[in-house]
């Protein structure tokens, strides 16, 4: 009888793949890896609170808020514009944050640590996999360092990041679909080789995949 995990049971999507060398033998042109140190929350100003809230958030955390679909980062937080008013504040290492932000007033939080999952890519092909999935322009005079966009990724919902100029990319899926994407990135990426590891893997190691 095949194994749960055998890409031939009807139920394997519903896992991710394992960590590992996939696809084309030798060099990875995509290296990705899970993460899930990182403290999540959705911040969205009040109505006229916008001022006061940007003033709390770079006292707090020398953060200023961006405006527009862009990424700022401070003292290990990183606030992503996703709408008028509204930012994903993602923290390393800062369990507390939702509640962190909440104490500061003018603004609507919601913890959301456990509904995303985080995948952090690079690697020298990274881009032209990217390129398969999302229905953005991804060249670096339209997209670059900083950038950010909500958007679908192979028809699932996503927040893509480009994080350096490598170009390297911070990647969240809602949890229940860190799975699914996973199969996909392999489609996309298996020409080129992708190397995944998983959170427990690297210098600032989590719990396991799936949660970001």
């Amino acid at each position: 009888m095949a194994e749960m995990s055998s890409p031939a049971h009807p139920l394997s999507h519903t896992r991710p793949i394992p960590a590992g060398h996939h696809g084309r033998p030798g060099t990875a042109g995509v290296v990705a890896r899970w993460r899930e140190d990182l403290a999540i929350a959705t911040l969205a100003a009040r109505h006229g609170g916008e001022a006061a809230l940007a003033a709390a958030m770079d006292a707090a955390f020398g953060l200023a808020l961006p405006a527009g679909p862009k990424a700022a980062g401070a003292n290990g937080v990183s606030a992503l514009g996703l709408a008028p008013r509204r930012w994903l504040v993602l923290a390393s290492q800062r369990p507390a944050l939702a509640a962190e932000l909440a104490g500061l007033g003018g603004g609507a939080v919601t913890e959301q640590s456990d509904g995303y999952a985080v995948l952090d890519l690079a690697g020298p092909e990274v881009r032209a996999v990217l390129a398969k999935l999302v229905a953005v322009d991804l060249d670096p005079a339209v997209f670059s360092t900083g950038d950010v966009v909500a958007s679908s990724l192979a028809h699932i919902g996503a927040v893509l990041w480009q994080t350096g100029e490598e170009p390297t990319y911070r990647l969240l899926v809602g949890t229940s679909f860190a799975a699914a994407f996973s199969h996909t990135l392999l489609a996309a990426a298996a020409e080129y080789g992708l190397d995944l590891a998983d959170a427990g893997r690297g210098p600032e190691a989590g719990r396991g995949t799936g949660r970001g």
